[in-house]
């Protein structure tokens, strides 16, 4: 329970440190979720290439247990990441 505290509050002031100091990802980042930005009005994507340039994201139609749900798209969107070439 403390991880989701801390995720509202002291883990949000690191982000924004982390921003203000233009800190990002080097290595590729990849994403998948379900689609609940679009829902909530807001591009995904674009949130994590702020912290990630490289990232990659995929929205899926399922709930919170998208491996249970969804394994052969999570399977796949794995196997991408690891496929991608290194700089």
């Amino acid at each position: 329970m403390a991880d989701y505290r801390a995720t509202a509050t002291i883990d949000l002031e690191m982000d924004r440190l982390d921003r203000k100091a233009g800190a990002q990802l080097a290595m590729p980042v990849a994403v998948i979720s379900q689609d609940w930005g679009s829902q909530l009005g807001f591009n995904a994507l674009d949130l994590w290439r702020q912290w990630a340039p490289r990232a990659t994201y995929q929205a899926i139609d399922a709930g919170h247990f998208m491996a249970e749900e969804r394994p052969d798209d999570v399977v796949s969107f794995i196997r991408e990441l690891v496929q991608r070439p290194s700089d």
